[in-house]
């Protein structure tokens, strides 16, 4: 008899079977069941247990498809796995969807925070990726002076216990067991909550870095910055470019498009009157300057290095404080500044690659 899973035959063809077995079944030796069972038609058996896993090319359009859902959505809500798997009208379960972009490294993490690119913002990047991509390493150390910014140093840390929740805040994490998360060690104070009062004024600092050293490192009095602070910033800065630059009477720098001072009235006559022409750098784009994506974040690890080695008694005074700031940036070994400033040509090509938009530092989160 057939086993379970075949289709019988009518008795019209299992009469026509025996007459061929009759005629040829001795000739080809087998018996009867061996020509029944390749003459009946087999039922299509429903597969049982877990569906199969994806393949290569459905994991790659539900990475096309997801990426195209998160553009679309614009961080205003959470596109989730079903959301995905609805999308894609997959056939596979959420478990299997969610396996398959973990093997790719996707995972669900926690949005960037970067200044709101506009459409205007994202042309005039990619405007000077496109222009600016094919220049040499050694382009921006030869052609630029000067690049400038500045930072304002919210909190002075004068004492051990106010160095010591600098430090904290620059740790980024800690190997640890599941349930020790909140045990001593484990813990650090909460970054961008209420504003801790150190009990010192902030600082505000201008500096220009170029040609391998930092040439001007500059206090704005009271910490406000205005086109009169820009005026007084640039009159200093042409005196030490001269200084450092004495056959040039024409300085190009790097700057932002900062409304208060660099661009204002005071701000452009004072750069005029010295001689000093400006490369500028589109709105919303500190990933192309070196010292908003070098400079800075190397002297905050530096100075919280420094402190590190200090006695729990050590007390400073602001002003000392803002002497041992300033002596910090000056002393930036040459070989890491220039290495930054070369940088460039590396992120003008990354921009390019992404099309205007904000780019991978180098690391993989």
């Amino acid at each position: 008899m057939p086993e379970a899973g075949w289709i019988k035959m009518s008795e019209d063809e299992r009469k026509l079977a025996k007459k061929w077995y009759s005629q040829v079944g001795n000739l080809l030796g087998r018996d009867t069941s061996s020509v029944t069972r390749l003459l009946y038609l087999q039922k299509p058996v429903k597969k049982q247990g877990r569906p199969c896993s994806l393949t290569p090319a459905q994991v790659d359009f539900l990475e096309k498809k997801l990426d195209q859902m998160i553009v679309a959505a614009n961080g205003q809500r959470t596109v989730t796995v079903q959301d995905l798997k609805k999308a894609a009208k997959s056939k596979a379960s959420c478990r299997s969807i969610l396996r398959a972009l973990h093997d790719r490294n996707i995972y669900f993490r926690k949005l960037r925070e970067k200044p709101l690119l506009t459409p205007e913002d994202v042309k005039a990047r990619f405007h000077v990726a496109k222009t600016y991509r094919s220049k040499s390493a050694a382009w921006g150390v030869d052609r630029i002076d000067a690049f400038i910014d500045g930072k304002h140093f919210r909190e002075v840390y004068l004492n051990s216990k106010e160095r010591r929740r600098a430090a904290q805040h620059a740790t980024f994490g800690a190997y640890r067991q599941p349930g020790k998360g909140l045990c001593g060690g484990y813990v650090k104070p909460k970054a961008g909550s209420l504003r801790h009062n150190t009990g010192a004024k902030g600082v505000l600092l201008y500096a220009g870095i170029g040609k391998g050293k930092a040439l001007t490192v500059h206090e704005v009095p009271h910490g406000r910055w205005s086109g009169q602070a820009a005026a007084n910033f640039y009159k200093i800065l042409a005196r030490d470019l001269a200084k450092a630059l004495p056959d040039k009477r024409r300085f190009p720098i790097l700057e932002d498009n900062d409304p208060t001072g660099y661009k204002s009235a005071k701000g452009i006559a004072a750069k005029d009157e010295a001689g000093i022409g400006v490369f500028e750098i589109p709105k919303r784009s500190p990933d192309l300057s070196v010292l908003d994506y070098a400079i800075w974040a190397e002297v905050n690890k530096r100075l919280r290095r420094q402190e590190s080695k200090w006695p729990n008694g050590k007390k400073e005074t602001r002003a000392i404080y803002v002497r041992h700031l300033k002596l910090t940036i000056r002393s930036l070994p040459e070989d890491f500044l220039l290495k930054s400033i070369r940088d460039m040509a590396r992120r003008c090509q990354r921009l390019y690659e992404a099309k205007g938009y904000f780019f991978e530092e180098g690391g993989s989160d």
